[in-house]
């Protein structure tokens, strides 16, 4: 499976939130960013590594991970190929089981709006933090 990454211009946004995570934060990430890449979607759904669709998105999917805080960074299949790739649309966390920041799913929806209609404008290629 390839990664990519929401970019906003020439930021990177996922790189930019994952950069300033603790270092623990970003190890918990990476170690769940590596194994989705070797995984089908069918496993990681299973393994609970993937949860969703969220609030009734349809699309948007959560990536579980757990350091210092609960990682949940939203991402969805595809879009240029739904089976070989996931596209990573904003970092978020949950604390008291509310996502932070508050506008993540209303900026996810928009994120993957943009992406959908012009990928290669509003997405890179994965880059580790």
């Amino acid at each position: 499976m390839e990664l990519w990454d929401y970019k906003n211009g020439n930021r990177n946004e996922i790189h930019a939130w994952a950069k300033a995570l603790s270092s623990r934060d970003r190890a918990a990430l990476n170690q769940k960013l590596d194994i989705l890449e070797r995984i089908d979607f069918e496993l990681a759904h299973g393994l609970k590594l993937l949860a969703g669709p969220i609030q009734k998105s349809g699309h948007v999917l959560k990536l579980r991970a757990s350091g210092d805080t609960a990682l949940s960074p939203l991402l969805c299949r595809g879009p240029n190929a739904p089976l070989g790739e996931y596209t990573l649309l904003q970092g978020a966390q949950i604390r008291d089981g509310q996502f932070c920041p508050k506008s993540a799913v209303e900026d996810v929806r928009r994120n993957r709006e943009l992406i959908c209609a012009a990928p290669n404008q509003w997405r890179t290629v994965h880059e580790r933090a």
